[in-house]
């Protein structure tokens, strides 16, 4: 059973969906704030507090690549909680945006040649994990989304 977000009231495929990729898409932001910390603790040249580690992927040029991420779940949490209606524009929107963030390159790309999300979701199999169910959440929406009226 899925817990409904937001607002209560009838089913709503649009909101519902684009609560499942949020979900997901929260999901993958901390298991890659998780798999990224070490690796900042060490490049940093020591172990950082919670209050330090939030201040650096607010400013640290290090988290840079992950900011969008963080962009993007404060733009679907102000819809999905917002006075007005979801609609589905906004919501494919958002979960176009999503599947952008994480689409894998085509081909074989150097591991220099990767972004830090490729190489996380190479090396740490919670990271994949987290980007399968997210595609996974995406893919449905989308296809959901292709049936309904606009």
């Amino acid at each position: 059973m899925a817990i409904r977000i937001g607002q209560g009231g009838p089913p709503n495929p649009v909101r519902d969906h684009l609560a499942e990729v949020r979900r997901a898409l929260m999901r993958l932001h901390k298991t890659l704030i998780d798999s990224e910390r070490p690796r900042f603790e060490a490049h940093r040249g020591g172990a950082v507090t919670n209050t330090q580690l939030l201040g650096a992927l607010l400013e640290d040029p290090y988290f840079q690549w992950l900011r969008p991420f963080s962009q993007l779940m404060a733009a679907m949490d102000e819809s999905l909680f917002g006075d007005e209606p979801v609609t589905l524009e906004s919501a494919r929107g958002f979960v176009e945006q999503a599947h952008a963030l994480v689409a894998v390159p085509d081909g074989n790309v150097p591991p220099d040649d990767a972004s830090p999300y490729e190489r996380a979701r190479q090396r740490d199999a919670t990271v994949l994990f987290a980007h399968t169910e997210l595609t996974r959440r995406v893919a449905a929406a989308l296809l959901a989304y292709q049936d309904l009226p606009a």
